[in-house]
């Protein structure tokens, strides 16, 4: 069949998926974590503790990170420092996760709260606010 072209053929488009830190050391809440952020179709990155997020933190810039502050190793506080001194990273939104009842909290580590047992309502919401992509960075 000279002279005839074929159609071209393209892959569809499909718009890059946010990704999430999820840093908790509690496996089965990391799961649950983990299962509402892909349900919502966002990509989750779950790690147990502040140096192996930092790790990731190396190569990747997560739209939003969701930080336990009760950690072994590197625990959510000091994880949270290391990115607020970093300007490569201070931008990214930052949502802490704990069970502690400190209404000071959100002040003092200039974060998000979000507290245990995780509210799912209030995460999807989250999710919406920072990884649509009209919150996304260009």
């Amino acid at each position: 069949m000279a002279g005839k072209v074929s159609p071209l053929r393209t892959a569809p488009l499909t718009k890059p998926r946010a990704a999430v830190l999820v840093v908790e050391d509690d496996p089965d809440v990391a799961m649950s974590i983990n299962d509402i952020v892909e349900e919502r179709g966002y990509r989750a990155i779950c790690v147990s503790n502040g140096r192996e997020a930092l790790s990731v933190l190396e190569k990747e810039r997560p739209a939003l990170m969701l930080v336990d502050l009760f950690m072994p190793i590197m625990n959510g506080a000091e994880l949270l420092k290391v990115v607020k001194q970093t300007p490569r990273l201070a931008s990214i939104p930052r949502v802490i996760m704990t069970a502690a009842n400190d209404p000071m909290i959100s002040i003092k580590e200039d974060v998000t709260v979000l507290y245990k047992p995780v509210d799912f309502d209030a995460l999807g919401r989250l999710l919406q606010k920072y990884c649509e992509p009209s919150t996304l960075p260009s």
